[in-house]
């Protein structure tokens, strides 16, 4: 809205209608307009003036999270500036300018927050609300333009419980390192795994242990509990009343599809997975061409699948 728009009441004559300034609405009607918006509503509802944006304060926008939706899609980092190409569900574009999103690489996405890596520093990033909490770096983190790296986070990162695993490979090697840092701890811990080649193209979390899946039916799994790196190979339950894991890989033929509606060429996108929440068993969707290219004078683009959500923290909040 801008300041000549006005919002019609009727009074209680059926046919006497008076108008309202928007500026002037009650302000305890506000906060209730905002938790029925959705994420591009409530961003365009922010932005009007301060007491729109201050009555906003508690909304969350979730709406858009609901399970068994795909994925929305961020392009970024494209030609060394910070303007970015959101595409939601259904193909529609917005261009939306994210300063943090400038030069960095996302590293992890579950439950609309992303993990970035951006000059030197690891922090979480709530694209829609910028909410950020940032992480220690991990000493001796191998570069970005070096190795393949996959991380996942066992719960968001406002909770005291949350924890982080970053799988690596080592360079010039096939052995592959983890690093895991929990809530509230100052440093990371390094874990190594020693002749692993295979690409890590889905990663997730569940009971406890973090899992990472290559090309193949090869996984690797690190338990919280243990402490330990442990190899594995995936089997699919042909029933029911098997036990299992409840996750999916997402089909080509899904795949496919939400490349279609997004109508973007993303065969040159280094591209970070996520976890999209379902109802029966979470579906993995897969990290794709993220190795750096060499070269040139412009960046190569980058994206991210996520769940939109609008996440606010308190300011205080440390990790």
């Amino acid at each position: 809205p801008d300041e000549n728009v006005v919002i019609s009441t009727r009074s209680s004559t059926r046919d006497q209608v008076t108008t309202r300034e928007w500026n002037d609405l009650p302000s305890e009607l506000l906060p209730s307009i905002a938790d029925r918006l959705g994420i591009i509503e409530l961003l365009r509802f922010r932005g009007v003036c301060k007491d729109w944006n201050f009555a906003s304060s508690t909304a969350s926008a979730e709406i858009e999270a609901l399970p068994n939706r795909d994925p929305w899609f961020l392009l970024y980092g494209e030609n060394n500036n910070s303007q970015c190409t959101l595409v939601t569900e259904s193909g529609k574009q917005y261009i939306i300018t994210i300063p943090e999103m400038d030069g960095a690489t996302c590293l992890a996405s579950s439950q609309g927050w992303l993990l970035l890596y951006r000059e030197g520093l690891i922090f979480f990033f709530c694209p829609f609300s910028r909410a950020r909490i940032d992480l220690p770096v991990p000493t001796k983190f191998p570069p970005m333009g070096i190795s393949d790296h996959v991380a996942v986070f066992s719960t968001p990162p406002t909770s005291q419980d949350c924890v982080v695993c970053i799988i690596c490979r080592t360079n010039k090697t096939d052995d592959l390192e983890l690093y895991v840092i929990h809530r509230g701890a100052t440093s990371w811990t390094k874990h190594k795994l020693n002749s692993f080649p295979n690409k890590i193209e889905c990663a997730a979390y569940h009971n406890g242990v973090f899992y990472y899946f290559d090309n193949t039916d090869l996984m690797v799994c690190f338990s919280i509990k243990d402490r330990s790196i442990s190899l594995g190979k995936v089997r699919y339950v042909k029933s029911s009343n098997e036990r299992c894991i409840p996750l999916r890989f997402i089909s080509n033929v899904e795949k496919e599809d939400m490349k279609k509606r997004l109508d973007l060429g993303l065969g040159d996108v280094s591209t970070c997975g996520t976890t999209v929440s379902c109802l029966n068993a979470d579906k993995m969707v897969p990290y794709e061409n993220t190795a750096n290219a060499k070269g040139g004078g412009t960046r190569r683009p980058k994206g991210v699948w996520f769940q939109p959500r609008f996440h606010q923290i308190d300011k205080t909040l440390s990790w």
